[in-house]
């Protein structure tokens, strides 16, 4: 049975910068990264758009081969499909998922961390000294990893939270379910990202058009099936895509679920700390979660490796990690939760009236803030959704 430090299951974005930064701040740690997969940063699963600054915070993006484009505006479509074009400034970027992933599990690999492909956690159970002991099947066979501590960035199916006992259930009015295709073929503006709100068009999410290129793009939307007329989130797609861009041609279809909740209440328990996706650390109002995944992940690996230094992996040493989180993003993250449950009682009238209100902004004003300011002068209905943000 080996015997090791830290076993992190799951190498997208949380658990590879959670070994990295693990073996940065104890580097005679052993850190292992399990991935069920064949590759790191397959299939991808995800509209591969992050925030400028957020991203600095692990990687330089100017030139790196990781990127598929740099964005400079937003352009929002209500849902009579007029358009309202925001300030240009840095945005953010697309990322290349399979790259960029790919990337972080190098960074972690060049740190002294194993990073472990075609490998699947399949179980964990409590043993010795405080340590768990945890399943593990690959081609090789199957054998058991003991871990003084284990990070679960396993992901919307958050199993290794489950096998510690933590409550990780979504409810069902905020997982939203995804289609996306890649598209050629089409006309858009390379430097802006597209996101088009309606009942008709996604009900309970939004659209979106992430270019990788020019003529070539994530086109894709996220719904809540409980807001849907019966139709799954591919016939919405395709019903959308056939009367915006009829000409494209369609690659690359991929599906999947967002969790649009917020935190989980207990992100640690006894030598188990869960990051990422797999504890609800989404944006609840965007779904957006690659940057969020690798600030948790840092928190995680920092957090887990004191604690072993400190020879404490019990759950009140761990806690630092929750309380860490919660102050960087989770509280803000409670409050775009209200946001997003204020906003689904809005119908498509009330979108069509402030693209229209915004419109009259003149472009070179058009900031999200201002946006926002001139929405609650000109439409009071949106007062009850800032006085919910700020309480």
């Amino acid at each position: 049975m080996p015997d090791v430090d830290i076993l992190i299951v799951g190498a997208g974005p949380a658990g590879c910068v959670a070994a990295a930064w693990a073996k940065r701040a104890a580097p005679e740690l052993d850190v292992v990264v399990l991935e069920r997969d064949r590759a790191v940063g397959t299939p991808v699963r995800c509209a591969e758009g992050v925030g400028d600054a957020g991203l600095r915070e692990f990687a330089n993006p100017e030139g790196a081969p990781w990127v598929a484009r740099k964005i400079s505006r937003v352009i929002f479509i209500a849902p009579n499909d007029s358009e309202v074009r925001v300030a240009e400034r840095d945005v953010g970027w697309i990322l290349d998922r399979t790259r960029f992933d790919a990337f972080l599990a190098a960074e972690a690999g060049g740190l002294g961390a194993a990073v472990l492909v075609g490998t699947e956690a399949a179980g964990m159970t409590p043993g010795p000294h405080g340590r768990w002991d945890v399943r593990v099947r690959s081609a090789r066979g199957e054998t058991t990893y003991r871990a003084k501590v284990v990070i679960g960035a396993d992901g919307v199916e958050a199993m290794v939270g489950r096998w510690a006992g933590l409550e990780t259930r979504v409810p069902a009015r905020d997982m939203e379910s995804c289609a996306q295709y890649v598209v050629r073929g089409i006309d858009f503006d390379p430097d802006a990202i597209y996101l088009q709100f309606g009942h008709d068009i996604a009900p309970g999410g939004y659209a979106w058009v992430f270019p990788k290129g020019v003529g070539i793009a994530n086109v894709g939307l996220g719904l809540v099936a409980l807001k849907s007329d019966g139709r799954n989130a591919r016939e919405y797609l395709d019903a959308w895509l056939a009367r915006r861009y009829p000409r494209g041609a369609c690659a690359g279809y991929t599906v999947g679920g967002v969790i649009v909740h917020t935190t989980v209440t207990q992100t640690y328990t006894d030598g188990v700390l869960v990051a990422g996706d797999a504890a609800h650390m989404i944006n609840p109002l965007s779904g957006g979660g690659i940057v969020n995944a690798m600030k948790a992940g840092r928190l995680a690996g920092c957090t887990a490796a004191a604690a072993i230094r400190a020879g404490d992996t019990s759950a009140r040493r761990l806690a630092a990690y929750h309380h860490a989180w919660m102050e960087l993003l989770g509280l803000d993250h409670l409050k775009y939760y209200r946001i997003k449950r204020a906003l689904e009682d809005l119908d498509d009238e009330f979108f069509n009236a402030l693209a229209r209100t915004v419109n009259a902004i003149p472009q070179e004003r058009r900031t999200l803030g201002r946006i926002f300011t001139h929405a609650l002068v000109k439409h009071p209905q949106l007062i009850p959704v800032a006085a919910r943000f700020f309480m």
